[in-house]
């Protein structure tokens, strides 16, 4: 029973040793062959992974490639015209780092055009004729006689470029680097070759393998993505290997690992088997060690496969275009997020197995293509059609502004491949290089028509540097170069020179009153004139303004030269007819006669000036030859200007104040202020003296503000209603503001408007109506009284007692003087006096110096009367003293207006 035991144990030993031995065995075959199964499929996935990252590289490259044609034909720019083409190009090849240079290669492999500087070289075996080949072909391994770095060149042919194509230098060491990214096994190698066996690029880098072919060859019938070994599986330098050819067919991608580095897990788990067969004490827990280790490599094996999809689809999503993959029914394989991101709107039915045409016509109806305009069903056909030719590019507009270039490209195994990249910036940069072109074309037309405007401008310039703009006369400075010229040639036989200065008079008046157009057109018509008074040999020139000169060499001057003003002032004279109207001149002459070198131009025209000056003085029209007493009056006239002048600055003036009074009331009403100049060594200036020569050189403006401000000051000071007369000149109403300043005077000093009368003689009124007539009424509206002084002197106008706001008008010396000798005069003033009590005005008789002139005033109906009679000039309070304190002349017993006089009324 025992040996049966023992047998049986024996039995069962050896039958438990044996199914432990056979178990262990089988075991340890069945692991083996579960490791390769693994490493094979482990080897595959990384195969498939890196090919498809090879593809994506090389898709991206050429789609860019493909995009070229377009953006060239968008852009106007011809692959021969190397600037414009490597600017378009470094523009390009800064949207990717997918390749580091883009060039265009001719057909014998010359560069004509790149992305870099450096891009530009010669000698590279770069030779495209590709007629007849595929659209895409890889040239390389070429090593970059710049970096030294190898590189693989993708060549893309363009039918219309003639042979010129668009090659894309991808360095190989950068896509290594990104294959070796892709999740492949430590101690896996990767390689790159042609299909005849050239080596492209190494996983590790081997310098000495590059561009050389495979040493031994690939056995036949090795089937694409499949696993295959090379050597025995039992020897440690055997090699599992898969090879996956890429989309682009002369490019394969061959994986391979040792058996030392596939079985080193295997070994392990051998070694540890057969350990705890020997050493377990229980099958049991040994068997059951090895199923849960069977177990466990099962999962790792499944975490591998789960871990190379994932690289896989995270390269796909890590892509900056959008990617997109359909089989060949057009049903939806993949696509990234980006790809989802772009078509927002078609996203939601974007799921795996969705036909291509269900998507564009969701999309449609949902606003997805803007540029849609046609129905949808006639749109998505459309869309089909292009997209079933598998090949090509378009671009589209984004609901949100943004514009997708579509490149897509047919599998050899069936389906497509489709690429959506973003070109919003390079659209932008496009559309601003129009812009810019329009701009510089619109640049170098306005820089061609300035250039012709400064010719122009130029010729004008020396023009008008000898000659009048307006007349076409020779200037000022040219005329002066004929002055000395002919200075040079005066005396003997030539004779002397004469110079006449001419001033048109009452011109400033058709010029202010007709405007600057009537007034320039006067002027061409004199100088036409002027052009037939003269002879040939005699020179016009205009010096400006309304003053001409004219030059002439004569035996008999200074005779010649009066003839020929006398003749110049007869021809002016005469009527000028322009835009229907008829206006009459005159002109003023002065001439200057020189008979040899001493004189010099300056002193000429100097003496010529002085000389219309006295011709000016002697009225309109008249010729006058200059003398030595000429340069003496003019040193006096600038000797009493700069008299003039210190005695304004130190305030040498003073007033004096003549009474007047109210012939009705016999009563004192006012005063008018005279100014009075003591000069330290003139002693007393006359007013006739000074007075022109302020209003000449408008020092006026600011001596009669002062006037004015003194008179007030004084005025204010005076009880009662006595009111103060100020004369106004002409001067002060054309350059000064009168307004204003009277304003200011009254605010400053306190003195009540209606006390205030400025008086404005006739001639003030004549020189700017318009513009005098709003002053007046200005002045007015402040509330003081308008006289008009001097009344029937100069171009006396009834008029202007009813157009102009007057309150007074004094009646000249000249009248009063007659009336008591000349009926008319008296006639005059009465009616006067009448005219201006019927328009509410009150009459002022100036000059009352006897007792007949005063009763004869009174008789003619005037209201006041003033003059040295009734009382002299004298400063303000002894004015005021004499006046009130002394007994004015006895009148006459007589009638006025029905009323008695009384004789001996005191004034």
């Amino acid at each position: 029973m025992i040996s049966r035991l023992k047998l049986m144990v024996a039995a069962g030993t050896a039958v438990i040793l044996a199914v432990a031995a056979t178990g262990a065995s089988n075991l340890v075959r069945q692991r083996e062959a579960a490791a390769w199964r693994a490493a094979e499929q482990a080897l595959e996935s990384s195969a498939m992974a890196v090919e498809n990252a090879l593809d994506r590289q090389l898709l991206q490259v050429d789609g860019a490639l493909a995009s070229f044609a377009t953006l060239f034909e968008v852009a106007q720019i011809g692959p021969g015209q190397r600037d414009a083409a490597s600017r378009l190009l470094r523009g390009l090849n800064f949207q990717t780092m997918a390749f580091r240079d883009l060039l265009l290669v001719g057909p014998d492999g010359s560069v004509i055009a790149s992305a870099r500087s450096s891009g530009a070289r010669h000698g590279l075996p770069l030779a495209v004729a590709m007629v007849g080949r595929a659209p895409t072909d890889l040239i390389g391994p070429l090593r970059n006689v710049v970096t030294g770095d190898w590189s693989l060149y993708v060549a893309r042919r363009i039918p219309a470029w003639h042979g010129v194509a668009p090659v894309a230098e991808v360095p190989l060491h950068t896509l290594m680097k990104l294959l070796g990214e892709t999740g492949i096994s430590p101690g896996t190698q990767i390689s790159l070759e042609r299909a005849n066996g050239q080596v492209v690029a190494t996983l590790p880098h081997d310098e000495l393998l590059i561009g050389k072919a495979r040493a031994a060859a690939l056995p036949e019938g090795v089937v694409n993505g499949k696993a295959f070994m090379l050597g025995s599986r039992g020897s440690e330098n055997g090699t599992l290997n898969v090879v996956r050819s890429s989309l682009y067919g002369d490019i394969r991608v061959i994986l391979s690992a040792t058996n030392a580095v596939l079985l080193a897990d295997w070994r392990q788990d051998r070694d540890r088997t057969i350990t705890a067969a020997i050493v377990g004490a229980l099958l049991l827990s040994a068997f059951a060690g090895a199923i849960l280790l069977a177990i466990h490599q099962r999962e790792r094996a499944d975490a591998e496969r789960a871990r190379a999809a994932g690289v896989l689809d995270n390269a796909i999503e890590a892509m900056s275009d959008g990617f997109v993959m359909w089989d060949e029914d057009d049903r939806l394989v993949t696509c990234n997020q980006r790809y989802r991101e772009l078509y927002a709107l078609s996203a939601p039915f974007m799921t795996v197995g969705t036909h291509f045409e269900e998507i564009i016509r969701k999309g449609a109806e949902l606003g997805q293509y803007p540029q849609m305009t046609v129905d949808i069903d006639e749109f998505v056909k459309e869309i089909a059609s292009w997209h079933r030719q598998g090949s090509g590019a378009m671009e589209r507009l984004l609901p949100d502004g943004r514009w997708l270039l579509i490149t897509e490209r047919r599998m050899k195994a069936g389906g497509t491949v489709g690429i959506r990249t973003d070109i919003t910036a390079l659209k932008a940069a496009l559309a601003e290089l129009a812009a810019a072109n329009i701009r510089a074309n619109e640049a170098a037309e306005e820089a061609r028509q300035q250039n012709a405007a400064l010719i122009e401008q130029e010729s004008r310039i020396r023009f008008l540097a000898h000659h009048d703009d307006l007349t076409s006369l020779q200037n000022r400075f040219s005329f002066r170069s004929q002055i000395a010229k002919s200075l040079r040639r005066a005396g003997g036989e030539a004779g002397a020179v004469a110079l006449l200065f001419l001033d048109l008079d009452r011109f400033k008046d058709v010029n202010d009153t007709l405007g600057h157009p009537v007034g320039d057109q006067l002027l061409l018509s004199v100088a036409e004139r002027l052009a037939t008074c003269v002879r040939d040999t005699d020179c016009v020139a205009r010096l400006g303004g309304d003053e001409f000169a004219v030059l002439s060499l004569g035996r008999e001057q200074p005779q010649q030269a009066q003839a020929l003003g006398a003749s110049i002032i007869e021809v002016l004279s005469q009527p000028y007819i322009i835009k229907e109207r008829t206006i009459s001149i005159s002109a003023s002459i002065g001439i200057a006669v020189a008979d040899g070198p001493d004189f010099d131009a300056d002193l000429l025209l100097k003496q010529a000036d002085l000389a219309l000056y006295q011709a000016k003085a002697l009225g309109r029209g008249v010729c006058c030859v200059f003398t030595a007493e000429m340069d003496e009056q003019l040193r006096a006239r600038i000797e009493l200007e700069a008299d003039l002048r210190e005695a304004i600055e130190e305030r040498q003036f003073e007033l004096s104040y003549q009474p007047i009074f109210d012939l009705n009331s016999s009563k004192l009403c006012g005063f008018e202020a005279l100014l009075r100049w003591h000069h330290p060594e003139r002693g007393l200036v006359a007013p006739a003296e000074f007075v022109p020569l302020a209003e000449e050189t408008r020092l006026i403006v600011d001596l009669g503000e002062w006037v004015l401000r003194q008179a007030c000051t004084d005025a204010a000071q005076l009880p009662g209603d006595l009111r103060i007369a100020v004369n106004l000149s002409p001067v002060q109403l054309i350059f000064g503001d009168a307004v204003a300043t009277v304003r200011d005077i009254l605010r400053e000093t306190g003195l009540d408007p209606e006390r205030l009368e400025l008086e404005i003689t006739e001639t003030a009124l004549l020189a700017n109506d318009n513009r005098n007539l709003g002053t007046l009424r200005s002045l007015k509206e402040l509330g003081v009284r308008i006289v008009l002084d001097d009344f029937g002197t100069g171009y006396s106008s009834l008029s202007h007692l009813r157009l102009f706001p007057l309150d007074k008008v004094k009646i000249d010396r000249s009248f009063v003087r007659d009336m008591t000798a000349h009926s008319d005069s008296a006639a005059i003033v009465t009616a006067v006096a009448a005219l201006a009590a019927e328009l509410g005005m009150t009459t002022t008789a100036e000059g009352i110096e006897t007792q007949d002139q005063l009763d004869a005033v009174d008789r003619a109906g005037c209201t006041e009367a003033q003059g040295y009679l009734l009382g002299k000039p004298h400063p303000i309070l002894h004015a005021v003293h004499a006046t009130l304190f002394r007994r004015s002349p006895r009148k006459r017993s007589g009638q006025r207006g029905g009323r008695a006089v009384d004789t001996s009324e005191t004034l």
